[in-house]
């Protein structure tokens, strides 16, 4: 059967579009084949061969996308940090807390296992610091431009902010016993006002 084409163009777009397409399946492939392996073994372990193998593609299929494992991570951390900052794009630290704190709890917990290991285990400290490094500057500097804060100023916010990781972490090390609702009402009154909101929260004697 011959197909014909009455216009060049529109033959080269269909081509074009095939190979985009094939293009993005085989990436697709070798991201979520990497996700699974960092599930199951060390990173440093994982291996080009073994993804291409899982991947069912060939190494120089897999050199033809990415010059190293590495490149493979990175896209997949762009891609979390983008969604994430998608959702506080219009948040700051200081007018917005209650909203950012909302936002990272149900983002985390909407996210699948490779995130929650990166995001939980210890050992994936080295892939969440890239991704959080990032989040934050954008985040920061919201903060900074309306209220004119020194560079200082800001990475003790920063660093104050970070408070809502470990206590997200908290929650999930103790299996989430605390209800959802409950652990960001909890998370919002102590990075908002501190112990002494607490206080007056629970009317501690």
């Amino acid at each position: 059967m011959f197909i014909i084409y009455s216009n060049d163009g529109e033959m080269m777009r269909k081509i074009s579009n095939e190979n985009d397409l094939r293009i993005q399946k085989t990436k697709n492939a070798i991201k979520q084949n990497l996700k699974q392996m960092i599930c199951e073994m060390p990173y440093e372990k994982i291996t080009v061969k073994e993804l291409a193998k899982r991947a069912q593609i060939n190494r120089n299929t897999f050199y033809l996308h990415y010059d190293i494992i590495d490149d493979v991570l990175l896209e997949l951390q762009i891609e979390y940090s983008t969604k994430y900052m998608e959702l506080v794009k219009n948040y700051n630290f200081i007018d917005n807390q209650a909203e950012i704190i909302r936002c990272f709890f149900e983002f985390n917990e909407n996210q699948d296992e490779f995130f929650q290991k990166i995001t939980c285990d210890d050992r994936f400290d080295y892939i969440r610091h890239r991704m959080q490094n990032e989040v934050m500057k954008k985040t920061e500097g919201k903060t900074s431009k309306k209220y004119d804060l020194n560079q200082y100023i800001n990475n003790i916010i920063s660093a104050y902010n970070i408070t809502t990781l470990n206590l997200y972490r908290q929650w999930v090390s103790d299996g989430r016993k605390i209800p959802i609702e409950q652990m960001i009402k909890l998370a919002t009154i102590l990075l908002s006002e501190g112990i002494s909101g607490l206080k007056r929260q629970h009317n501690f004697k």
